[in-house]
């Protein structure tokens, strides 16, 4: 996202990626994924199932950063432009208020496809200490592979404030065989973004596990991921 103009109907909020608000949008065959950093570290997103009917997309959500007012789904109008598109939400209510969101994106270059492009849900997290304790910890996640980038999203609770926090991330990656590379750019965790070389086992089209190694913790983690179907 290069743009986006939040108003009211009394004032504007102007957000652009180049005084720091970044913003990416994925369209897949099954559904659409956002996630979006604020100058001021504010984190949002969403993901959910869409329909196309000319130049209207109907967005159905499932998952998001916040519980809106009105039933989860947004009419977006969509004007194609020669790098990217506007999208237009005439209306949607946070908290009371009617919004109106204004969207201009840029396409990003795309790499190819792979076995892994489509949404996923994260089924279940387990970690195996020094290969003898085995702790499971599944959260809710979600996960978006497209055209050679990834994004992730989640919401858990600190176990130490108790409060929620919210998660995400994004970069780039390549798929050999059994040997994924994720190459994050883009995350709210401090330290998080860097590359990471991951095991990867498809059980069928629709799910696989990944395992990764920390060697200093001497812990190895195993994550099981579902594909979203449209």
């Amino acid at each position: 996202m290069d743009k986006q103009v939040i108003a009211d109907g009394k004032t504007e909020i102007v957000k652009t990626t180049a005084n720091g608000d970044v913003q990416y949008k994925i369209y897949t065959n099954e559904g659409y994924f956002y996630i979006a950093i604020g100058k001021d570290s504010s984190t949002a997103f969403g993901t959910g199932s869409y329909v196309l009917n000319g130049n209207t997309v109907t967005e159905s959500n499932i998952f998001n950063s916040i519980s809106l007012d009105t039933a989860s789904e947004a009419k977006l109008e969509i004007t194609t432009a020669e790098k990217g598109y506007t999208q237009v939400i005439p209306e949607i209510t946070v908290s009371g208020t009617k919004y109106k969101f204004t969207e201009d994106y840029t396409t990003v270059a795309s790499t190819g496809t792979s076995a892994l492009d489509g949404i996923w849900h994260q089924t279940k997290s387990m970690d195996v200490n020094n290969g003898k304790d085995t702790v499971v910890g599944t959260y809710n996640e979600y996960k978006v592979y497209s055209a050679g980038h990834f994004m992730w999203a989640t919401k858990v609770t600190d176990t130490t404030t108790k409060k929620e926090v919210k998660y995400v991330g994004h970069g780039t990656f390549t798929l050999n065989n059994d040997a994924l590379t994720e190459d994050l750019d883009l995350s709210n965790i401090p330290g998080a973004n860097h590359k990471y070389s991951i095991k990867l086992k498809f059980n069928g089209a629709d799910e696989y596990t990944q395992e990764t190694a920390d060697t200093a913790a001497k812990k190895v983690n195993f994550k099981t991921y579902k594909r979203i179907k449209k």
